[in-house]
């Protein structure tokens, strides 16, 4: 019997398809579908449209993909599991032929058809590729030296087309978790299905690095096919980032020092990409100025790396002087390199890139929305950097002090759009912007909105009801963006009790937290010889890196923004108005980094800003921070924390007092219960946009 896995997140008529598929092909099977959507509409249409003999097992929240793989399988009962994205489908006869290759392949832990990008099979996905320190390495001097990397590609294509279009099944060394079948002996040999330190991504790699190790034998079978409508969506860089992280350091423990010297090679090396014929920005497929002439084998070989390496194939006798609609639209915004080789031999490279700043989260634009009122007329628009005259006017009248444009351009650094914009007779009138951050949610990354920049016009404040600008502002900001199933999971930022008051009455904010302030007298005592405070220096990022690493490991059950040294780069280095000072502390007999805090050195105290370091370290450098205060003559130091952290902060010597600065959480659209998020939060001064 074959129990089949498959796991939804808002997008229950993909499953439905392929729950129909799977049991088209084998009537017997178990199917096992995991709801990972935390949204009962979901679940609701899921009941609705899945067969009956498809169980239905509804996850408590998000719990990733493979969590919630391990779920599904906690309830599975056959000899046979496959794993089964719910944007793949199976072609008739699959399922047959990849257990016949397991019954006649004893050895062979797991198979896994050959993919098809589109359902008539004109377009394939490449085989997989284990991911190792070496193999990145091989990829980075193939990027700096041009004829290096054109050998590369061209053995790479050459094992890939061997892999897709074999006669018989073909060993691997990675296989991909979207369609693969398993032999449950070799899930009990490794001891579990997937890793759950895995949110999404890598988990599939890991399980496969451990089938190998144990001695199973991975196979693709060509005569087996599914179609795996896979879309190339860089928003999810960051899961791919931290999971490539969380996978190295599990199987290669040496890989900090590994990516430090490959960085510096980067960095002395800089990337020479080929020749390749730039179409420039496509909104539309491009079309490929080919000889129309030659008659015979043409391949075309598409991807987003510029060594082609993975890449999509198209094989065939008939000239491919564009890309298929049904394929372009698969396409996310990014830069894609082709390279189509002619009947004879001959070779075009082309290039183009799909617009959108999608590498950085970015807040979609909405068309233009009037909203009338009986006395009123607002129109509701989005902010766009072409706007920065009229926002920073609005800024000024509602504070009653000028941001410095520098300023405002450094917060909303590489977004298109802003913010939700309210006008009156086409004067801006209000205004709620936000900023993404990369954070750890829970110990997965997932990207934030940071709200700022709140404001109303003075004459319009007496409105402040469900029926005015703000409320309008708010409530299509949060619409649009804000929770399950939107570009971001939640939202967080650092209001007066006065506007949380407003927002909590109106409906929007519920307090997840508050933020407290703890003082503590600097310290006039000699150095400490077990440790050494020096200032950070520019090539140290790697040790940033790591120290970040450490803490994001130990806070596993928080909210955590980001504390990378891309992070700290952008955030302290070239903050454009203040001015910061870095120190890392570090042990003075080995020279192990120990963590590394920020300050604001001010007229009479010292403000520390920033801690990057796992917990039962933050009092050794709480100590650093005030005996620099003391070497600076400062009375004092303080720092903003959240409440349920700010007793290990504050020590012995620290006191604490409140703020009154509420932690809000939005609550007008479905999202992550408050009640999760209560207390669960790490934030400091650094986190806010105006410390």
């Amino acid at each position: 019997m074959i129990s089949v896995l498959i796991v939804n997140y808002f997008c229950h008529e993909l499953t439905a398809r392929a729950v129909d598929s799977v049991l088209a092909d084998d009537p017997s099977a178990q199917v096992i579908v995991v709801d990972n959507s935390n949204d009962r509409t979901e679940t609701d249409n899921l009941r609705k449209i899945l067969p009956n003999r498809a169980e239905l097992v509804v996850a408590p929240r998000n719990l990733g993909f493979g969590r919630a793989c391990n779920l599904a399988f906690e309830q599975a009962v056959g000899e046979w599991v496959l794993l089964l994205n719910p944007d793949a489908f199976i072609l008739p006869g699959c399922l047959q032929t990849l257990v016949s290759t397991l019954l006649h392949h004893p050895k062979a832990g797991a198979v896994s058809p050959v993919a098809q990008w589109d359902e008539t099979g004109t377009f394939l996905l490449p085989p997989g590729q284990m991911q190792t320190p070496a193999w990145e390495w091989i990829l980075a001097i193939g990027l700096r030296f041009p004829v290096f990397g054109y050998w590369l590609s061209m053995r790479f294509r050459a094992y890939a087309l061997r892999c897709l279009y074999a006669s018989r099944p073909i060993r691997q060394y990675m296989l991909s978790g979207g369609h693969m079948l398993l032999r449950r002996s070799a899930i009990d040999t490794v001891g579990r299905l997937f890793d759950p330190v895995f949110f999404m991504y890598y988990e599939d790699t890991d399980l496969c690095r451990r089938l190998v190790k144990a001695g199973f034998e991975l196979m693709l079978v060509p005569k087996a096919r599914a179609v795996h409508q896979w879309r190339h969506d860089p928003a999810k860089s960051e899961h791919v980032v931290w999971s490539r992280l969380r996978y190295m350091r599990k199987h290669f423990p040496s890989i900090w020092l590994m990516d430090r010297l490959r960085r510096k090679f980067e960095q002395q090396f800089p990337s020479k990409v080929g020749q390749f014929h730039d179409i420039g920005i496509c909104t539309t497929a491009p079309i490929f100025n080919l000889p129309m002439h030659q008659n015979g084998a043409w391949l075309l070989e598409l991807s987003p790396h510029p060594l082609l390496i993975p890449a999509i194939y198209h094989r065939g006798p008939v000239i491919l002087n564009s890309i298929p609609a049904s394929v372009w639209s698969l396409l996310g915004p990014a830069r894609y390199w082709a390279r189509i080789t002619h009947p004879n031999g001959q070779r075009s490279h082309f290039t183009w890139e799909i617009p959108s700043s999608a590498s950085k989260p970015n807040l979609e634009i909405s068309p233009l929305k009037q909203v009338g009122k009986t006395k009123q007329t607002w129109d509701l628009d989005w902010a766009h950097p072409s706007n920065e005259s009229e926002l920073l006017a609005l800024f000024q009248t509602a504070f009653g002090h000028e941001m410095a444009p520098e300023l405002w351009r450094w917060k909303y650094y590489g977004l298109d759009t802003l913010g939700a914009l309210v006008r009156r007779d086409g004067q801006a009138i209000a205004f709620y912007g936000g900023m993404p951050r990369a954070i750890y949610l829970f110990g997965s990354p997932a990207t934030a909105v940071q709200i700022g920049d709140v404001m109303v016009q003075p004459e319009q404040r007496g409105i402040l009801t469900r029926k005015g600008p703000f409320f309008l502002a708010t409530t299509s900001f949060a619409e649009r963006f804000v929770g399950h199933g939107k570009l971001f999971p939640l939202a967080f930022g650092f209001p007066s009790e006065r506007a949380y008051r407003l927002g909590a009455r109106l409906g929007l904010y519920e307090q997840v937290g508050e933020i407290m302030r703890v003082t503590w007298p600097s310290m006039q005592t000699r150095p400490n010889l077990k440790i050494r405070i020096r200032a950070l220096e520019a090539d140290q990022h790697a040790v940033v890196d790591q120290l970040w690493d450490e803490m994001a490991e130990a806070l596993r059950d928080q909210v955590i923004g980001v504390r990378n040294w891309d992070y700290v780069q952008h955030r302290y280095l070239n903050h454009p108005t203040l001015s910061y000072r870095i120190f890392l502390v570090s042990s003075r007999w080995t020279g192990n980094p120990i963590g590394l805090f920020v300050v604001r050195i001010l007229e009479d105290s010292v403000e520390l800003v920033d801690l990057i370091a796992p917990p039962k370290r933050i009092p050794i450098l709480v100590n650093s921070m005030r005996r620099l205060a003391g070497n600076l003559d400062k009375a004092l130091a303080y720092a903003w924390i959240t409440a349920q952290h700010a007793p290990l902060l504050a020590g012995s010597s620290g006191e604490i007092t409140p703020l009154d600065i509420p932690l809000p959480n939005i609550c007008w659209t479905p999202g992550i219960p408050a009640s999760e998020l209560q207390d669960r939060w790490w934030l400091m001064g650094g986190d806010t946009d105006f410390h």
